[in-house]
């Protein structure tokens, strides 16, 4: 019998946390390490273009590691159809959102295929494979990702993670000036690299529940909207008909030198997967890592920061591309 009475915890709060999946647990890692063990899958190949984290996994699961090259369009590229089988898997990224619509055609190539979607949380396309959502990288969370699969069932041999060592940089984040809260950050992101195989967090799942994926959802993709009527010209990156929810990717020579001088001017732009600089990577991989500038178009912001982000960046374009 539980404790009757004494002090509150939070609420629990019922609702819907968007993906229609009982598979959710505490990070993408977690999601990756539980199908290669209910699938009993031997090797997988994994792109080149991608962070360290999901080798460290594979390695750490037993699971051989083939890696491959993505081509200018993010395909995969350099491997034979046969090479996959019931134990043998390809990991599909779907960079930044671009491959959506392209999805369904490479998983009828390869048929064993495992789907990153954490670059498009909102694509709710039915998709003949199992997809990986990441809420920690589209929410305020402190844990959180799932598996949306058509054969995968939940197991009871795993336990709920716990979430108050993570939340506490979260807090640190509200209540304090910027970057002071930056080394719990740190901190709060070890747990996932050292943590074991654990169901998403009782807070983050009652969390989850509360927020209003619609309006996020709609904010995003007018925030990406706004950024790329006003910066489409000075984008080396080009795209048809695409409207992507995740960051803005904005690529230009110098990529590094873009983000040096948005920081000065309190605009933080992600650098993704700086690994790939030294993993065996080729030189077109390395140079989209370097000039790749992701800017940020989340639910925090409005029409003003996105104003402000396209002046940056023009005021930058016109000093050192004098475009």
């Amino acid at each position: 019998m539980k404790e009757i009475g004494c002090h509150f915890s939070f609420e629990s709060i019922y609702g819907n946390p968007y993906h229609a999946t009982d598979l959710l647990f505490s990070s993408g890692r977690n999601c990756l390490r539980y199908i290669l063990r209910e699938k009993h899958i031997t090797t997988l190949f994994l792109p080149y273009f991608l962070c360290e984290s999901l080798s460290e996994v594979s390695s750490f699961e037993g699971v051989q590691i083939k890696y491959y090259h993505v081509n200018q369009n993010l395909f995969p590229e350099g491997i034979c159809e046969k090479d996959f089988h019931e134990e043998s898997y390809l990991y599909l990224v779907n960079y930044y959102g671009l491959l959506r619509d392209e999805i369904d055609d490479i998983i009828r190539k390869y048929k064993y295929v495992i789907v990153d979607n954490t670059h498009d949380f909102f694509d709710t396309k039915f998709h003949d494979a199992d997809v990986i959502y990441n809420y920690r990288k589209y929410f305020g969370v402190p844990d959180g990702a799932c598996i949306v699969s058509q054969d995968l069932t939940l197991s009871s041999e795993y336990k709920n993670g716990k979430s108050l060592g993570k939340i506490i940089e979260m807090v640190e984040r509200d209540e304090s000036d910027k970057f002071l809260h930056y080394p719990s950050f740190l901190e709060a992101d070890k747990f996932f690299r050292n943590e074991e195989l654990v169901y998403m967090s009782n807070f983050t799942r009652s969390y989850l529940n509360a927020l209003d994926y619609d309006s996020i959802r709609d904010r995003r993709l007018e925030n990406f909207r706004l950024l790329n009527s006003m910066l489409s010209s000075y984008n080396e990156w080009e795209w048809e008909e695409k409207e992507l929810s995740y960051m803005y990717p904005f690529l230009i020579q110098d990529g590094e030198r873009l983000r040096r001088y948005l920081k000065e001017k309190n605009i933080y732009a992600v650098k993704l997967w700086p690994n790939v600089l030294w993993n065996g990577s080729n030189s077109s991989e390395k140079e989209r890592v370097e000039n790749m500038v992701l800017l940020p178009i989340d639910q925090r912001y409005s029409k003003d920061e996105m104003g402000y982000i396209s002046k940056t960046v023009k005021e930058y374009c016109y000093q050192y591309q004098r475009k």
